[in-house]
């Protein structure tokens, strides 16, 4: 499915369903998501006649957490985990403000890229962004 937060018209309109394709270049919002203590899409599509060059950034907020607590994203391709971060209390806000990952995504492929945390009222939100590259059938 594409087309979610990018319409004909070109103007954002909310967070992404889907990854946009504009040209060569690809990108996809997940909004503000609130995780609450449980497991959250942020994204999730399947990609098509191209790869996928870029990164996916993670946009969180460390004032959040109590001691002990930790919150993670994790980025699955086919249902199988590729990458998996977490951030613990007392991360400094310098560094975990926002992490970039950098990711190739193959043709045809299902991504789901969740967010969870065991903290409550923990606020996320993410960004794929790169280029594609069409493939050959």
């Amino acid at each position: 499915m594409l087309g979610g937060g990018n319409p004909v018209g070109g103007s954002f309109t909310g967070p992404a369903e889907a990854l946009e394709i504009v040209g060569d270049h690809a990108y996809g919002y997940s909004g503000q998501v609130d995780l609450n203590s449980s497991e959250k899409t942020l994204l999730s599509f399947t990609s098509g006649n191209y790869y996928f060059v870029g990164n996916w950034q993670m946009l969180y907020d460390v004032t959040g957490f109590s001691a002990g607590e930790m919150m993670g994203y994790t980025l699955k391709m086919n249902d199988t985990i590729i990458a998996r971060a977490e951030i613990a209390q007392g991360t400094s806000a310098i560094d975990s403000i926002m992490r970039e990952v950098p990711v190739i995504i193959p043709s045809y492929t299902k991504i789901e890229i969740l967010g969870d945390t065991d903290a409550g009222g923990i606020v996320v939100t993410g960004m794929l962004t790169g280029r594609i590259y069409r493939t050959r059938d």
